[in-house]
């Protein structure tokens, strides 16, 4: 489960909690408190146990016993998940080093495995952290180009 996804869950199937991330921690707070500083839990995002989430019960009150289970079991999720799966994966464009003109020269890589120019970054194919990982093990000589031609790209899903 990614982070992302367990605020949503918390956020949209309860009714008297609110769930919000920062600064590397998620915060679980009472939904009518116009004060966030009064968070009944408190999850650093890359722990893996228990012990190391911090509670408050006196900010509990007012809390609906099946919200409190849903924000438990949401929280054992993520902790049953790996820390490096929490977060999403960042992606990225080829972006060619030598643009010409006003337009801006991107790499896809078609179906019959053949690298093609795209002169449109809408049309540019989106690459994923690991692909071009895997794109630079299974071409070492290329491993240089594709780090120098990585550009992030801004996934409106990830926001």
């Amino acid at each position: 489960m990614k982070i992302k996804e367990a605020i949503e869950i918390i956020n949209g199937s309860t009714s008297t909690v609110l769930a919000k991330e920062s600064n590397g921690f998620l915060h679980m707070y009472r939904r009518d408190f116009k004060v966030h500083a009064n968070w009944f839990l408190e999850m650093p995002i890359d722990v893996t146990n228990w012990d190391s989430i911090c509670s408050d019960w006196d900010c509990l009150s007012n809390i609906e016993p099946q919200d409190l289970a849903r924000v438990m079991d949401v929280i054992q999720r993520l902790l049953d998940t790996p820390v490096e799966e929490r977060f999403p994966e960042k992606k990225y464009r080829l972006r060619w080093i030598d643009d010409q003109g006003h337009c801006k020269n991107y790499l896809n890589l078609n179906s019959n495995g053949a690298w093609v120019f795209m002169d449109d970054e809408i049309y540019a194919e989106i690459f994923t952290e690991s692909e071009l990982e895997q794109l630079k093990k299974d071409n070492p000589r290329l491993a240089p180009a594709i780090d120098a031609m990585k550009e992030p790209a801004e996934d409106k899903d990830d926001e």
